[in-house]
């Protein structure tokens, strides 16, 4: 069994107040149990504080997490805020880590991070929970395929940093009071969990007809559609202007698979020489479409999601992460999928919600296989 304790604090200039922002609602001498671990989300003006250091310096138990665009607990939610959730337990055990910084290949810091993370653990892990930088050189899906390699398909849970700046310049992980802005951190978690997982994305009807085929890739670039530079591409279909791709990032890149299964994928620039940057990488020769998502199509999913979860949550704690782009599609009314959120939920179950720069949640098959993903423009949710 794991109980989950949640505080908040807008309060980034002032230590002290901070601090007991977030411990006077923790109340860790009634409410922690033999195992705990942290989860910290917070505006990216939190790395020119103290405040993120001094909270982690006072708790008794490792914290993990990343910048975000706004976070969520019951009763407090704030752009500019820092949310933490507790993770305790009897009988779960956690293990954290972080990985040495990444340049362009991830495979030695991801390989030596979890080789110390699962030293000397009892048991495999039940799950595992990445927290992944934002990199426009390298994208997130191929942090989750080195974690699949050396976990041996580990479900995994969790999400990439992002943050409010156009350029997102200023993303990081957080772990034990420090900022990475090129660093993995995990959590993995040991013993009966349990967990159960969802997803909401595009909607069917939401995919516009007109599709392509990507002929060159590299990495998570689209270099060529129809052996068409990408960005020409796009500025003939009149989503793209002089290289400008800033209107597209609420419109979701649908990748189509051979196997009939799908990609999202979000685009979050473009390269001098005409290439599309996205989240992450698209296999060759996949078909492409893009989609729309309207306020509407954010707010009505999330209702009926989070829904579905709080009727088989039975007062267990829900984590969500719901994709930055699903926020900007909200227009003026940002507010609104946190507010259905809220509505929803109330005080019926300790939730989490999160805006996030990419999901991770994994797909499960008949033959008891795992199959991780990180996707965009999709909302996740954990009931732990």
């Amino acid at each position: 069994m794991i109980r989950m304790l949640t505080a908040f604090t807008e309060e980034i200039d002032d230590v002290e107040v901070a601090v007991s922002d977030i411990l006077g609602v923790l109340d860790m001498e009634n409410c922690l149990l033999a195992n705990s671990v942290g989860i910290m989300h917070c505006s990216s003006d939190f790395t020119e504080s103290d405040v993120v250091g001094a909270i982690c310096g006072r708790l008794p138990f490792s914290v993990v997490g990343a910048t975000t665009l706004a976070a969520q607990v019951p009763g407090a939610s704030s752009r500019l805020g820092l949310t933490l959730v507790v993770l305790t337990s009897g009988d779960v055990k956690f293990a954290t880590g972080v990985s040495a910084p990444v340049e362009d290949d991830m495979s030695v810091p991801v390989t030596d991070l979890y080789g110390r993370l699962t030293a000397g653990l009892p048991e495999r892990p039940a799950m595992l929970m990445p927290f992944i930088p934002f990199m426009l050189n390298v994208g997130g899906d191929e942090f989750i395929d080195k974690i699949d390699e050396l976990s041996g398909g580990l479900p995994a849970f969790g999400t990439v940093a992002i943050s409010a700046e156009t350029d997102f310049s200023n993303t990081a992980v957080i772990f034990d009071g420090k900022f990475y802005p090129a660093s993995l951190a995990l959590i993995a978690l040991i013993g009966e969990v349990n967990p159960v997982f969802m997803s909401v994305s595009v909607d069917e009807k939401n995919i516009l007809k007109q599709k392509a085929v990507i002929t060159e890739m590299n990495r998570n670039v689209i270099e060529r559609v129809n052996d068409t530079p990408a960005l020409q591409y796009l500025e003939s279909m009149g989503l793209a202007t002089n290289g400008d791709v800033s209107g597209l990032v609420s419109m979701p890149f649908v990748i189509m698979l051979e196997d009939g299964s799908r990609l999202i994928r979000a685009c979050v620039g473009a390269t001098e020489t005409g290439g599309v940057i996205l989240c992450g990488g698209a296999p060759l020769n996949s078909v492409l479409a893009l989609a729309t998502l309207s306020s509407e199509d954010v707010v009505r999913s999330t209702r009926e999601k989070v829904s579905e979860a709080l009727a088989q949550a039975g007062g267990r704690g829900v984590l969500m992460y719901s994709c930055a782009a699903r926020n900007w599609a909200l227009g003026t009314k940002f507010m609104a999928e946190q507010e259905v959120v809220d509505g929803c939920i109330g005080d019926s179950a300790p939730y989490h919600f999160v805006y996030s720069g990419g999901e991770i949640f994994p797909a499960f098959f008949a033959d008891g296989s795992v199959s991780n993903q990180l996707q965009n423009d999709t909302m996740i949710l954990c009931i732990l």
